[in-house]
């Protein structure tokens, strides 16, 4: 069985970025509590907080020290909550997102109805959503946006969760246009690594008897690789490590392709590379 790689995996920069911000003050003070998962990856979480990182789901479980924002960023409200706080902060929102977050509130400031593609349940969006103001509304896809029945003449603006596709994106754009809104304004605040994976898996996908995404089962962009190989390839499977391997997946299969999400670490990907050498 012959095993063919993506051209990206393991982390992204922001996701590197987040991760060694935490690390430098877990080595600096000892401890400190991060508002929800730093990154979405259960074995990188479980590692960090074994060295003294406290997931915490509020800031007032948060006692005196340090407070690590996750790379998908907060909400202005929560930011100005947490400034009121006797703690020390280490935002480690990606830069991307930042810049996602920027365009939003701009678009609101200037009186444009925002349209955010995306997960409304995932932390990045609701951030972003609270950035736009209120006049913003969150679609998964073109039939969420019709679905809202905005009515035509509008001002417009549209930006996406920095992991969505393009395919996706640009499928909303088209329902606006066609909605004959009076001014639209299109952001592609979509993170060129999260193209640029989808793009390679798509490739690989169309070369091989079976997909594996390695990554969390709560990534949005892994998730979203998922889908992008399932379209092309319906033997993809999501893993978060070699232990969810099935042996039964592999009957008939010659050569396997591997890819992953921006927050799976590249040990991992080794690991599950190695399992499948030892089994063929």
């Amino acid at each position: 069985m012959r095993l063919k790689l993506a051209k990206k995996v393991g982390f992204c920069f922001g996701v590197r970025r987040a991760v060694e911000m935490a690390e430098e003050v877990l080595n600096k003070e000892g401890s400190a509590y991060s508002l929800g998962s730093i990154i979405h990856n259960k074995q990188v979480v479980e590692s960090l907080s074994e060295r003294g990182l406290k997931v915490i789901d509020s800031i007032d479980a948060a006692g005196k020290g340090v407070l690590v924002i996750s790379s998908h960023g907060i909400s202005p409200d929560l930011a100005d909550k947490i400034s009121k706080r006797s703690l020390k902060l280490a935002d480690t929102t990606c830069p991307f997102v930042r810049n996602a977050q920027k365009t939003a509130h701009s678009l609101g400031e200037e009186g444009y109805t925002v349209i955010i593609v995306g997960d409304s349940n995932h932390p990045e969006v609701k951030a972003l959503y609270d950035f736009a103001g209120k006049k913003a509304y969150v679609v998964r896809d073109a039939a969420g946006f019709k679905a809202l029945k905005l009515k035509p003449n509008k001002k417009i603006g549209i930006l996406s969760q920095t992991t969505q596709s393009m395919n996706n994106f640009l499928s909303v754009v088209k329902a606006i246009i066609d909605s004959k809104p009076k001014d639209l304004r299109v952001f592609n605040t979509i993170c060129k690594d999260a193209e640029e994976r989808q793009a390679a898996a798509r490739d690989i996908s169309g070369a091989v008897d079976l997909m594996l995404i390695v990554g969390g089962k709560n990534s949005a962009n892994t998730k979203r690789l998922l889908e992008v190989c399932k379209k092309i390839l319906r033997k993809s499977y999501l893993i978060e490590t070699e232990d969810d391997l099935r042996s039964r997946w592999f009957k008939g299969v010659s050569v396997v392709g591997i890819t992953s999400g921006a927050s799976t670490p590249d040990s991992i990907v080794r690991r599950v590379a190695k399992a499948l050498k030892s089994s063929a």
